[in-house]
Order: C-alpha cells, then sequence, then structure tokens
C-alpha cells in the first residue's frame, strides 16, 4: 500500500518546482527521486505474444457463439 502526500505537501512541492523552472517553455523541474515503486521492484511485466493473443482471441470468440 502506498502512502499519499498531503495536498499541501503536493502544493508546495510544484510551486517550488515552478520557480525552479527556467524560462516557461521547459518543463517543470520535480524531483521524483525520493518515490517509492509503486509496484515491486523485483516484479517484472507479463510475457504475452502473438499466438498467445490470437489464441485467447480465438477462444473469446468461440465462446461468444456458443
Amino acid at each position: 500500500m502506498t502512502k499519499e502526500k498531503p495536498k499541501a505537501e503536493i502544493d508546495k512541492e510544484l510551486n517550488q518546482a515552478l520557480e525552479d523552472t527556467f524560462p516557461g517553455s521547459d518543463a517543470i523541474a520535480v524531483d521524483s527521486t525520493d518515490d517509492k515503486p509503486i509496484r515491486p521492484v523485483d516484479r517484472k511485466p507479463p510475457l504475452i505474444d502473438k499466438e498467445l493473443v490470437e489464441k485467447l482471441a480465438e477462444e473469446a470468440k468461440s465462446k461468444k457463439t456458443d
């Protein structure tokens, strides 16, 4: 579970980021290095390939017509 920052703290960080950014055409300078990852670092994305997608699509299609 992640702990959310209070709105006042987020607003303060955004205001500081806007002050640190020059010129105005640059992206705001928000430093997120102290933020923890939302998902566990060791979790990998699922592995899927075209054949699996096609197989699952066919299964779904056959179940829909039954």
